[in-house]
């Protein structure tokens, strides 16, 4: 099994505290976020760890070295997420967690989503729901959309932390291929949403008990860096 972090994005809405470095690298405590996961995805016995970067690529290359791999993604001003795991689709050959880089949450999570096996799954949350985190709708213990999903249909939404078997992978790719030519500013769940649509399962791991912040806001920033050791 792999890890995949999505790096390469500019972090706008942490603008001015974004400029001068990626996101990924905001400090939690003693430790940047990236850091955090890098470590825990290690802890959980995974060694292969892939960072995709763009914006500000040098400083996160620099700040790990050798330590992880790469891959470059120069579109990243122009597209969204979709495009960036594209970009790296040969990477999708095997067993994988996809982990945004700006999420910081319990090492639990992880753990249990790698327990699980399953073509897709997908760490929900469905303690609340979140206007501004991606929504979800589940069916017959299974997710029926995410992405497109309307604030009056949601029952959770998607944490930024999936694992997708080596199938599921394959089936992932392919629907990818079918919308590459578009959907510039899509995250690479529209592609999961169009598999559920289509008939494919999703499963999903409710991790409603277990803390966990994806980081787009100064003020969800400044809230992660005051409870950080809960994390632990």
């Amino acid at each position: 099994m792999k890890a995949i972090i999505l790096a390469a994005g500019k972090g706008t809405r942490l603008y001015p505290i974004t400029l001068n470095k990626p996101k990924g690298l905001l400090e939690i405590g003693n430790e940047t976020i990236l850091d955090r996961l890098v470590e825990q995805l290690r802890g959980c016995g995974i060694s292969n760890i892939l960072i995709v970067v763009g914006y500000q690529k040098e400083l996160i290359m620099s700040h790990f070295g050798n330590s992880v791999k790469y891959s470059q993604y120069e579109d990243f001003s122009k597209t969204n997420n979709l495009h960036t795991l594209w970009s790296i689709r040969k990477e999708l050959d095997e067993d994988v967690i996809i982990s945004f880089a700006d999420l910081v949450l319990h090492k639990s999570i992880l753990e249990k989503l790698i327990d699980l096996d399953y073509d897709f799954s997908m760490a929900i949350d469905t303690s609340q729901v979140l206007e501004n985190t991606m929504r979800v709708s589940i069916n017959d213990n299974a997710i029926e959309n995410i992405t497109t999903t309307s604030l009056s249909e949601a029952d959770g939404n998607f944490v930024g932390l999936a694992k997708i078997s080596k199938n599921g992978c394959k089936l992932l790719v392919n629907q990818m291929s079918k919308i590459i030519d578009g959907n510039f500013q899509d995250y690479y769940t529209i592609a999961i949403d169009n598999l559920a649509r289509n008939g494919n399962k999703i499963n999903y791991l409710d991790v409603k008990n277990f803390i966990w912040r994806e980081i787009d806001t100064k003020i969800e920033y400044e809230e992660v860096c005051n409870i950080y050791k809960k994390f632990n």
